[in-house]
């Protein structure tokens, strides 16, 4: 997770919020909305991914409400309370469901990156109680996302080694994937 900058609320979602209002039933409102706008918006401001896991969305990929809709209809149409996940069954908005904690954090409010250290073999680990429990809650430990991250990262660091020289390079690189593992083992390769 990284922090991400929250772009101009659709007016898709503006007008949706207003044709709400008065409803009884958030889920139909939500079901009828044309989310297209929003998820394009949210897309571009995330780089295609996932807020919490940061793997490469789909082209259809989950609009999640962070704290879920069923928690609190009030924030069924809040744009500050959107966030694009993914949702392979073992990570992320499967894991999250239609839970909440306190200790969760909203990547487009608050800056993530130095709660959680990777591992070259793609572990996780959380620097704090709640950093661990997120990752648990969220699945950011799972197989799937260990091997990818590994494979991403064994690659960069066979890179670094082989070449010190290759650093400037691939610290200005645009990662598709996991730029915060990227950014944290370029840091400690290069002696940061």
């Amino acid at each position: 997770m990284h922090k991400l900058q929250r772009p101009v609320e659709p007016d898709e979602l503006i007008r949706a919020r207003k044709a709400y209002h008065g409803q009884t039933s958030q889920a139909e409102a939500w079901e009828k909305f044309n989310k297209d706008e929003v998820r394009k918006e949210l897309k571009k401001a995330q780089n295609s991914l996932c807020a919490y896991c940061e793997i490469a969305l789909t082209d259809n990929t989950h609009i999640d409400h962070f704290k879920p809709k069923k928690l609190d209809r009030e924030l069924t149409f809040d744009w500050d309370n959107l966030v694009l996940s993914c949702d392979a069954k073992d990570s992320c908005d499967i894991k999250k469901d239609n839970n909440f904690q306190s200790y969760w954090v909203n990547p487009y409010e608050d800056d993530p990156k130095e709660m959680f250290t990777f591992r070259i073999n793609g572990k996780i680990k959380g620097v704090t109680e709640d950093a661990n429990k997120i990752i648990e809650d969220f699945g950011l430990d799972s197989i799937r996302l260990k091997k990818k991250r590994s494979s991403l990262l064994s690659f960069l660091t066979k890179e670094l080694l082989s070449d010190p020289v290759n650093l400037e390079y691939y610290k200005n690189m645009d990662y598709k994937m996991f730029p915060t593992a990227h950014a944290q083992i370029i840091k400690k390769l290069g002696g940061e």
